[in-house]
């Protein structure tokens, strides 16, 4: 993970989009996450590249833009994760890979939700072993 760096990085408009949206949508980030979201706002990290079980070389394409009105922004995923009773999400959203699936965080937990099936598969405990297990 030494060797991590975030480009197209854009940074957050006021300084506060995350903890907003974690007090609107009755949802805490873990604290690793939220750093990095905050340090690299829309980033796309150098090292892409995972692999998970017997699925190799999967792709994170990189984090949604916490800022309101920009491309691939939080905004445009919420949605789909909000709780039925509208309070709240079941999970809270924030990275994409290339084919459109959604990395979440689920329990704690990173998981990516596979769009065309409605279905998550748990990728790491927390975030910080997620980013240890990118490569080049």
């Amino acid at each position: 993970m030494a060797n991590l760096e975030w480009k197209y990085v854009s940074p957050l408009k006021e300084g506060t989009e995350v903890d907003v949206l974690e007090l609107k949508y009755h949802f805490m980030l873990p604290e690793d996450l939220k750093e990095c979201i905050k340090a690299n706002n829309a980033g796309v990290p150098t090292l892409s590249t995972f692999d998970f079980g017997e699925n190799t070389a999967m792709v994170f394409g990189g984090l949604l833009s916490f800022n309101e009105g920009e491309m691939d922004s939080i905004y445009d995923y919420v949605s789909i994760f909000e709780k039925a009773d509208g309070k709240g999400l079941r999970m809270f959203p924030f990275a994409l890979d290339p084919a459109g699936n959604i990395f979440c965080v689920e329990n704690n937990r990173i998981v990516l939700y596979n769009h065309e099936e409605d279905k998550t598969i748990v990728i790491a405990d927390t975030f910080s072993a997620f980013l240890t297990m990118l490569y080049a």
